[in-house]
């Protein structure tokens, strides 16, 4: 298919002006015969010059003969430029340049549709850049939408730091947040793939007041237990019996982590990392050789080429710090939409579509499409894909956007309640995850809870969980960072910590829906300004506010059902479930120690308002 493309490029090029191209091809000649007659030998440097000051393009003299000037930010980092002609004539990316100053680095970006249009931010990932947007950009910006593709640091048109250690996934993340604010974006429509969708992810989740909607293309965020990184940093070390990307890819592992370290290794010490030659290997259509090249354009020599080599490294330092935007993004009730292609093993997977679906609320009722398209899906089925992006725009609404969660905000965890008859009062003592893991559903769901009352000589035993917290933070005091005299346990496979203990009158026996308990408690819960909280009003006008909610009743029940949850409650008569956003911060405090709390019918959890 290269070869037709190319052929058929050519053809139509001569039909149109193939007398002043014999003309050309005639002076060439001319000059190639005078330039072949200087016996000094240097006739073949003169017939370079010549070529140098005709041609343009990333195979130009221009490009790939530069002088590679290390320049240095006022911080004293180091970095080169891709000479301008490398971007000559590339196919299909006729877009004007714009650059964003990012601690003293240029940031290039494509900027075309109105500008009041609703902003579309397209991010990439590695070894591509803003390129790999060259067929749906035409297609949003002719719909109305302000469409912003920008290069990471060190990609595309962007000014590239020599050292590969600067690229880091943490600075990755803050060029790019820096990016959003000095381009003073707000409502985004985010679309993103590959490394994009890490960078992507974890900035919706991180500021999810400013996206309005969110779209992942083969992608996802890892969150990893600290120690539990598989993956080791590369030494950098050029290794000459490396082959080209075809070859690395046909043998690579299929196996996820040992077939990412083998490509962070790859990518670090091949001899020529080629851009284009990866993109080629990981899509299903053929790409034309000048397609390819473009790819190649942004490194035109070995020195250009330190964010792309060292990219899929960056896994190596990612653990939990993305753990707050996963949350977050649990509780996202704007517009998402998650598409794969079916030939991406990987991020594209159906498990991994699947996950995003399941755990991001605002995914109901959308078209989450699989195309029969590879890694690199903008290139596979751009035009589709932007047809298909066009229409979840154009039918869904954005509601009020999202606040950034806290510590606790929708953190899982599980409870186990060992009840005891302490003469007439039921003393029970709370056993749970927090501090310890998330409640793994695998673990909690092996746990024979007929056993442990056996074991612990308890009165009975209640599972609490799946949990997740509503609130946002703790203040005087923290369930979720363990201290050096916690008590710990084994149920079954899952670890869990005491956390506190709790009183009823005996004659209630188990805990009653609605019916206050105490607990101790030395803390206060805070839910941040602009969060939405659930409350009951109970008969006497007291108001109790939701401190989690479960998944005991309802197992798929996520943080945006809540604001309905009045239609599921079998409320006592008098009493009644309201939902608003706070205009301020709520505090909410235990008094002398002691917290009245209950749970509604479904398993909810709610904390007396003083």
């Amino acid at each position: 298919m290269v070869d037709c493309s190319i052929s058929s490029i050519s053809k139509n090029t001569y039909s149109k002006d193939s007398i002043n191209r014999l003309i050309f091809l005639f002076l060439f000649l001319i000059l190639l015969t005078a330039c072949d007659s200087d016996d000094s030998g240097g006739g073949s440097d003169t017939g370079t010059g010549g070529e140098t000051t005709t041609d343009s393009g990333p195979n130009s003299d221009a490009c790939k003969l530069s002088d590679n000037t290390i320049l240095a930010t006022a911080t004293g980092l180091e970095y080169i430029v891709t000479p301008d002609a490398c971007f000559d004539s590339l196919p299909n990316y006729e877009f004007e340049p714009n650059y964003q100053e990012i601690d003293g680095l240029r940031m290039h970006y494509v900027d075309v549709g109105p500008d009041d249009g609703e902003v579309i931010l397209l991010l990439h990932g590695q070894p591509s850049w803003s390129y790999l947007y060259r067929k749906m950009i035409p297609i949003l910006a002719d719909a109305g939408y302000r469409v912003i593709a920008p290069d990471n640091i060190g990609m595309g048109k962007s000014d590239k730091p020599i050292d590969v250690t600067v690229h880091q996934f943490e600075q990755h993340v803050i060029w790019t947040k820096m990016f959003i604010s000095e381009l003073q974006l707000t409502d985004i429509n985010l679309f993103i793939q590959d490394w994009g969708s890490l960078i992507g992810l974890r900035i919706a989740g991180d500021m999810p007041q400013t996206i309005a909607r969110i779209v992942v293309a083969n992608g996802d965020l890892p969150v990893i237990p600290v120690g539990g990184n598989p993956y080791v940093y590369p030494d950098f070390e050029i290794n000459d019996s490396l082959g080209d990307a075809a070859t690395f890819f046909a043998s690579k592992s299929t196996d996820r982590v040992e077939g990412f370290q083998q490509w962070i290794n790859y990518a670090a010490s091949v001899p020529e990392l080629l851009a284009g030659d990866v993109v080629q290997t990981l899509t299903t259509i053929q790409l034309s050789e000048e397609e390819v090249t473009a790819y190649n354009a942004p490194y035109p020599s070995f020195e250009y080429k330190a964010a792309i080599r060292a990219f899929p490294s960056m896994m190596v330092a990612i653990e939990m710090q993305n753990f707050p935007a996963w949350k977050t993004l649990g509780a996202f009730h704007n517009p998402f939409m998650f598409n794969a292609g079916e030939f991406d093993i990987n991020l594209g997977s159906v498990e991994t579509q699947q996950k995003w679906i399941e755990h991001v609320p605002g995914s109901d009722g959308n078209d989450h499409k699989r195309f029969l398209a590879a890694h690199f899906i903008q290139d596979d089925v751009g035009e589709e894909l932007a047809i298909h992006y066009l229409n979840f725009l154009r039918t869904t609404v954005v509601e009020e956007p999202l606040q950034a969660g806290g510590p606790l905000f929708n953190y899982r965890y599980c409870e186990i309640l060992l009840s005891y008859l302490d003469g007439s009062e039921l003393s029970t003592e709370i056993w749970g995850t927090p501090g310890v893991n998330f409640c793994p559903q695998d673990q909690w769901d092996s746990i024979n809870f007929s056993d442990i009352e056996i074991e612990y000589d308890a009165l009975f035993v209640t599972p609490n969980g799946p949990r997740f917290f509503v609130v946002d933070e703790i203040l005087g005091g923290d369930i979720i960072l363990p201290s050096p005299d916690d008590e710990y346990r084994f149920f079954g496979d899952l670890e869990m910590r005491l956390l506190t203990s709790m009183t009823y009158s005996a004659d209630l026996g188990e805990n009653v829906s609605y019916i206050p308990g105490q607990v101790l408690r030395s803390n206060t819960w805070l839910f941040y300004e602009g969060r939405r909280v659930y409350e009951l009003i109970d008969i006497n006008g007291q108001k109790y506010v939701m401190q989690s909610f479960s998944r005991i009743e309802v197992d798929d029940l996520q943080i945006d059902d809540l604001k309905d949850l009045g239609d599921r409650l079998n409320l006592p008569e008098g009493w009644t479930f309201s939902s608003r956003v706070l205009s301020e911060p709520l505090e909410v405090s235990a008094i002398n120690g002691i917290a009245e709390v209950l749970q509604d019918d479904l398993g909810n959890s709610y904390q007396l308002v003083p």
